[in-house]
């Protein structure tokens, strides 16, 4: 797939970045930074989603209506190219992207980036502590190693269906070089094509604002507490192998969180927030949100299982007899609604000590009795 005629991407004002060193003198360092790159990235993520629509704020309909509008060969080739949210593991390549990380210098950056690093960005090289099988063994396939390719395959066999571990497989097969030309291909038309619909008209202004608006938060607390606050029901405590904590907010998938890892960085894409309304008490939508979570027999029999304890989502999944993807959805809608709180690193995920929201008091709140 070729796009001809690329115009260039709409003009994003110079990015405010924050870098500020952790209370107590650590050393980790805490970098916020307002991300077109990011949010290209993440707006292909969130159209190619398999879990509900309605889950995000976006809406099943404004979904549905964004991909019928879209230009299906770009649909298709994301869908054949990034699948199950791959698009989300080129987030390292975001980060090295030189300020301001715009779309156009994420896509100038890209083409000059080798296509076996790329491929590794993509298999999930540098997440380390998220590898489905030896760290070599992912490098080997991406310089396309047979063995090592159906070793990785293999591997992905509980993480995803047949027919997506095929698509995988014939993309690690094919050329590196071609792989990227035809990654680009799409990534400049999505920007072109699809990104303007997606984000609001004044996204550059929201997303520098948003960050301001965070800035304080920052400065102020360590940065375990800075991704509990921005990034809803994530518990994450810092391993000695990470120096820096980037936070690139986003819009498009929101409620969700994207986490990511480059070599010593930790990547966050918390909700862009600045232009939410403050909720009302009894707010109708707060209510909805909270009830929709406690709406399904198998969140309810999670949430029965996480009070004797943490589990991790292996047998969150073994509890509830489903696949570790739509486990996975599950435990997200409950962590959305202020139930549960995941501990990034080992993945656990455990009931939050303070189990708000109460849903009766809200209800009672709302109907005023």
């Amino acid at each position: 797939m070729t796009i001809e005629n690329v115009k260039p991407p709409r003009p994003v004002q110079q990015p405010r970045v924050v870098d500020v060193s952790r209370p107590g003198g650590t050393g980790l360092a805490v970098e916020i930074d307002a991300s077109e790159a990011a949010e290209l990235l993440l707006s292909i993520a969130t159209l190619l989603v398999d879990e509900e629509h309605d889950s995000y704020e976006l809406g099943a309909p404004r979904i549905e209506e964004l991909r019928a509008d879209a230009p299906p060969e770009l649909l298709r080739e994301a869908d054949e190219l990034l699948p199950f949210k791959a698009a989300a593991q080129l987030l390292g390549l975001v980060y090295t992207t030189p300020k301001p990380r715009t779309a156009a210098a994420f896509l100038d950056h890209f083409r000059a980036t080798d296509p076996v690093e790329i491929r590794l960005h993509l298999l999930g090289y540098y997440t380390r502590g998220h590898h489905v099988t030896e760290p070599e063994t992912i490098r080997q396939a991406a310089e396309g190693d047979a063995g090592a390719i159906s070793e990785l395959v293999a591997a992905l066999s509980e993480y995803v269906d047949p027919d997506k571990r095929a698509r995988l497989e014939r993309v690690l097969h094919a050329d590196p070089a071609v792989s990227k030309g035809e990654l680009l291909d799409l990534l400049s038309g999505w920007s072109e094509h699809v990104l303007p619909a997606i984000v609001p008209a004044d996204y550059a202004s929201l997303a520098e604002r948003d960050v301001e608006a965070k800035r304080e938060l920052v400065r102020s607390v360590p940065p375990e507490q800075v991704v509990e606050r921005l990034a809803q029901g994530i518990h994450w405590v810092p391993g000695p192998d990470i120096d820096r904590v980037v936070l690139f907010p986003a819009y498009s998938p929101r409620p969700w969180v994207y986490m990511s890892e480059y070599k010593r960085v930790k990547i966050f894409c918390p909700p862009i927030t600045l232009d939410r309304e403050p909720a009302a008490p009894g707010d109708p939508a707060e209510l909805v949100r909270i009830y929709k979570a406690l709406g399904d027999a198998s969140r309810l029999k999670l949430l029965r299982r996480l009070q004797d304890g943490p589990i991790s989502l292996t047998e969150a999944a073994q509890e509830i007899g489903l696949a570790k993807s739509t486990t996975h959805h599950h435990l997200a809608l409950l962590r959305q609604a202020g139930f549960v709180l995941i501990r990034e690193g080992d993945d656990t995920y455990r009931l939050r000590p303070d189990m708000q929201p109460e849903p009766g008091a809200l209800l009672a709140q709302y109907l005023g009795t």
